[in-house]
């Protein structure tokens, strides 16, 4: 009588039992990963995006904002030359505005706790000192140190406004112009052209109540910035 074969262990059997339940497993993470991303992605503040990792701290400009801070060594604007330097000045008048009370709007806007690159700004804001006035640009990539203020219960943010004392701490570029008589009012030159710029609220009067301003009133100001070479009128010294 003939013996019969044992039958072959079926290995494939085996790996398939395996295999499935990983891969299981590996999908509902996948999943669960993502959905956790798109809620942390829904949860960032809302503002002008720069493209990722176009903003990065400069070593060197840090070092140079950290000796300057040290000493303290301010720089008149009218005789600035072209380097690094420190001014302190007053926000006297902007392109466009982020809304307001009259003579007090905002030129700048972050929430607390968000990237600089949330920041929305003015495209030109100008600073003036004792005896001259500057431009200020790429405000909205500047790294700002300014009073927090609370817009709710859960939400906080800061400002620089019109009016508003600060510090700055940048390259400055010699690029005189203005007609005016009077040699502080003219402008000497900007500094954040290179993307650089340290900016610090020194002294701040209250903040008078802010009147409503339509939203799109104040995006369409921001949507046309004027020409550094045709300095804003005046609206408040």
């Amino acid at each position: 009588m003939p013996v019969e074969a044992a039958p072959t262990f079926e290995w494939s059997y085996v790996f398939l039992a395996v295999l499935i339940p990983v891969a299981i497993l590996v999908y509902m993470l996948g999943n669960f990963r993502a959905k956790r991303l798109g809620s942390a992605r829904n949860l960032e503040p809302q503002g002008r995006r720069m493209p990722k990792g176009a903003i990065r701290s400069d070593p060197q400009f840090s070092g140079f904002v950290g000796r300057a801070l040290e000493r303290g060594l301010l720089t008149p604007i009218a005789a600035a030359d072209a380097q690094p330097i420190m001014i302190r000045g007053v926000i006297t008048t902007a392109d466009g505005n982020l809304g307001g009370a009259p003579g007090r709007e905002c030129v700048w806007r972050n929430r607390s706790g968000a990237p600089r690159d949330a920041a929305v700004a003015a495209e030109i804001v100008v600073v003036s000192d004792a005896t001259g006035r500057l431009t200020l640009e790429n405000l909205d990539r500047a790294e700002v140190i300014a009073p927090e203020e609370k817009t709710g219960p859960r939400v906080a943010g800061s400002g620089l406004y019109i009016g508003d004392e600060i510090e700055v701490i940048g390259r400055f570029k010699p690029e005189r112009f203005g007609s005016d008589p009077d040699p502080t009012r003219l402008v000497y030159g900007s500094m954040g052209g290179d993307g650089n710029l340290y900016v610090r609220v020194h002294s701040r009067s209250n903040l008078p109540a802010a009147a409503e301003t339509p939203v799109p009133a104040a995006a369409e100001a921001l949507s046309s910035p004027a020409s550094p070479a045709q300095a804003p009128q005046e609206t408040t010294e």
